[in-house]
């Protein structure tokens, strides 16, 4: 064996733009699978971090076939849920919340969560310092209290145990501190504070209830399937009981992983997985390829060594070391650099998104996918080193002692050579028509019309205090407060309130239009309901197509009106003026109905992808509706960036415990917004650059390897009197022959996978894209046809036929 490996090494050294390249074109390959296999089992696919966490499951609801995320059932429904199942051992509610924490010098907003005992006991958490959560925190009348998360501990107080019954001021009033999480616990966000969940049904009307994020633990019996049945059978159930507040929404379950991923996920993963899998094939092919023309040149030393008696085995082993080697130094260059970018993708998305990385990711790749790596590594030898071997030594010994050259083609050896070439065809084509249509729907989202301006001003949250702004005179008094303090300042040239903007998610709420007949089981209708000021459509640019926008005189006192957008009137009143026609929200009991005054452009609320480019809107004047969580929009006759300070500024000045928070500009709120989408844009491009990298060298190198080896053809051709045309021309239609068929099969393949990431809006199809792509392929068979063949006539005929 020692022998056969320096006999290999040997022929490696000998060789060095050989072996420099085989080795290049496998770490290629293997670098993009394994960086793959460890992104995900880092991130997407990591377990939840404590006993039992592979049985936890999420319950939340569908609306109109998207899936939703965070707090989707009402308190009410979880309530009933939670006294009819029998699906969970442990079943919970919690709900996520910002809240204003007051120092003495300054007041910060933080996300909390509002959490059971339960809670904690679920995820494993414990208290490093005092206690958590028990029964007596969450009754009536009890003091309020509070746990601090490890870093809110070591931010703020910088680890000091006498925290434990200090004073907190939390939404303007006190809690005791009575514990502090463990180091690292941070289930199942990024939450840096704990409040218990003290939200009652009692004396609270199903429609008026609050929404909560429901999990549970699964029983052992019980799989995801029956899970999902019964979930689906519950939300049938209420649709029947309540179909004016569940008359679009159906239940579903999944995992927090699941969730990250959010909807159409596991078709970007499966189309990820397949397209790393196919640049890996690739990648083997060539080396294959590679290693099989190389074999094929030793095709007389291998038949005469058989002829003096060596074992087919024997050589087939000898001939597979160059691969071991090949595959190994592959391997470890590329598990070093999977693992330098898996750390760098991890921190990507832990400072470029819009929400904090979920404490389960890890930087490092982990052991299962270094047995992954090495279980890719060993497929790869066998593929690159056993194939091309045991058809190496399949040879007719008689045939090549007789035959005069070496290294020319026989029938079956031109016949691989033609399936390589189609196969290489057909899986580039795929490749590189999914890469470029991700890339071009990356490029759609960043140059979407939102229907608003996009770009040009600040925005900011403002959260105000359940308790002190409990009333709509006391909200609208803040707000319209505040917009004078900022007008104040001269560089301030428009302020604007609004409950979505471009770069955050619309409120769908279902509605239902005046004389139209719903039937005895209702399928409502569902709009975006956005609450706006009078400046909104001025300071964001939003035109008005028929109608009038809101006037100061649409206040509280006055009769509900709406905007609604253009393709609402398309959809519910295509044949006729929307203007004075009336709707009613369905989930609002007693509720008023609300009179259409005007008719705005399409607005996108959220990624623009299409199910939101097709959604309707509704803007309502916010003074009717006042809401205690609004955004801002801040323009100015400068960089809105220099606002910052006055928004601050003037936000203390007018209630030292209300910060406005989430202040950025709103080109990085929506960078943000999309950032996952051009993070899995960029793993694309990197497919679509390396998977023409290989499959243009792949293609060229067996069919100009191909030709090379008809060279004695090529002379026997020209002595029988064909010209160098007739000669070019056979090659090329031998040519456009593999190309079309390898085209019959890559074409339709890398239309499915389009369609996939299509449904799942991160992938954009275009007929330039698939005429572009094939063009660029065929390019690529043209030079690997004609440049090969011109170098063959350079030959004079008698030196061609004598040519070995």
């Amino acid at each position: 064996m020692f022998d056969d490996i320096r006999y290999a090494m040997r022929r490696l050294l000998k060789t060095p733009k050989f072996s420099a390249l085989t080795i290049f074109v496998m770490t290629t390959g293997l670098s993009l699978c394994i960086f793959m296999v460890g992104f995900l089992q880092s991130t997407l696919l990591a377990p939840l971090p404590f006993e039992h966490g592979e049985k936890v499951r999420k319950v939340t609801t569908v609306v109109d076939g998207v899936i939703y995320d965070g707090a989707t059932l009402r308190l009410h429904e979880f309530e009933e849920l939670r006294e009819k199942q029998q699906i969970f051992s442990q079943i919970d509610a919690y709900k996520i919340l910002g809240v204003n924490l007051s120092t003495s010098d300054k007041v910060m907003r933080y996300e909390t969560h509002y959490v059971t005992p339960t809670f904690f006991s679920m995820s494993d958490g414990h208290a490093t310092l005092g206690r958590l959560f028990e029964p007596m925190d969450l009754e009536e009348g009890h003091d309020n209290v509070a746990v601090l998360s490890y870093v809110l501990w070591q931010e703020l107080y910088a680890g000091n145990e006498q925290i434990i019954g200090e004073k907190l001021r939390i939404n303007g009033e006190n809690y005791t501190v009575i514990g502090v999480t463990s180091q690292g616990y941070r289930f199942p966000g990024s939450a840096k504070l704990y409040l218990p969940f003290t939200d009652t049904t009692h004396g609270v009307k199903r429609e008026n209830s609050p929404y909560v994020a429901v999990h549970g633990l699964l029983r052992d019996s019980v799989s995801d399937a029956q899970a999902m049945t019964f979930i689906q059978q519950f939300f049938t159930e209420l649709k029947e009981q309540y179909p004016e507040l569940n008359s679009n929404i159906q239940g579903y379950i999944w995992t927090y992983q699941d969730e990250m991923v959010g909807n159409g996920g596991e078709g970007i993963l499966t189309t990820m997985m397949i397209s790393v899998a196919l640049i890996l094939l690739l990648a083997c092919i060539n080396v294959s390829n590679l290693l099989l023309s190389r074999a094929i040149e030793q095709n007389k030393e291998i038949a005469i060594r058989s002829a003096l008696g060596a074992p087919r085995a024997t050589l087939i082993k000898q001939m597979m070391w160059e691969s071991v080697i090949i595959c190994c130094v592959s391997g470890l260059f590329s598990i070093l650099i999977a693992g330098f970018t898996v750390n760098l993708s991890v921190q990507y998305f832990s400072t470029g998104m819009p929400i904090e990385a979920p404490y389960y990711w890890h930087e490092n790749m982990t052991s299962d996918t270094l047995f992954a790596a090495v279980a890719i590594c060993i497929a790869t030898i066998f593929v690159t080193g056993f194939l091309p071997a045991w058809r190496a030594s399949k040879t007719d010994i008689n045939a090549v002692l007789r035959d005069g050259t070496r290294g020319a083609q026989s029938k079956g050896t031109g016949r691989l050579s033609k399936i390589i070439v189609i196969s290489e065809v057909a899986l580039s084509c795929a490749l590189i028509l999914v890469s470029v249509s991700m890339v071009n729907a990356v490029g759609e989202l960043e140059k979407a019309d939102y229907g608003v301006a996009s770009k040009g001003y600040l925005t900011a949250r403002v959260g105000l205090d359940p308790n002190r702004y409990a009333t709509t005179e006391s909200r609208i008094q803040y707000y319209e407060n505040l917009k004078d303090l900022l007008k104040q300042d001269p560089n301030v040239t428009g302020v604007a309130y609004a409950s979505s903007l471009p770069h955050t998610w619309g409120y769908l709420t279902n509605f239902a239009l005046e004389q139209f007949d719903y039937g005895k089981e209702p399928n409502y209708p569902s709009a975006n309901l956005n609450l706006v000021d009078t400046e909104f459509n001025e300071t964001l640019d939003l035109t008005l197509v028929e109608g009038r926008w809101f006037t100061p005189q649409d206040n509280e006192t006055s009769p509900m009106v709406a905007v609604v957008s253009q393709n609402f009137v398309d959809k519910y009143y295509p044949n006729e003026s929307p203007i004075g026609k009336r709707f009613v929200w369905v989930d609002e009991d007693d509720a008023p109905w609300i009179t259409i005054i005007g008719v705005s452009e399409n607005v996108i609320f959220g990624q623009p992808v299409e199910g939101n480019k097709i959604r309707s809107s509704v803007f309502v004047p916010y003074k009717q509706s006042p809401r205690r969580n609004m955004l801002l929009a801040i323009t100015s006759n400068g960089d809105p960036d220099l606002l910052r300070s006055s928004l601050n500024r003037a936000a203390l000045q007018l209630d030292k415990d209300t910060p406005a928070y989430s202040v950025k500009a709103v080109e990085v709120a929506i960078a943000e917004r999309i950032g996952g989408m051009n993070f899995v844009s960029r793993i694309f491009l990197s497919f679509a650059i390396a998977s023409m990298v290989l499959a243009f060298s792949g293609i060229y190198g067996v069919m100009a390897n191909s030709i090379a080896q008809k060279r004695q053809e090529v002379g026997v051709r020209r002595a029988l009197g064909a010209s160098d045309s007739d000669v070019l021309r056979h090659f090329t239609i031998k040519g456009m022959k593999q190309l079309s068929i390898g085209l019959l099969v890559g074409l339709p393949a890398g239309f499915g996978l389009v369609t996939l990431m299509a449904q799942a809006g991160i992938a954009s199809g275009s007929v330039a894209i698939f005429i572009a792509v094939p063009t660029l392929i065929l390019l690529v068979v043209v030079c690997a046809v004609y440049f090969p063949v011109r170098h063959s006539l350079a030959f004079e005929p008698a030196v061609a036929l004598r040519d070995e």
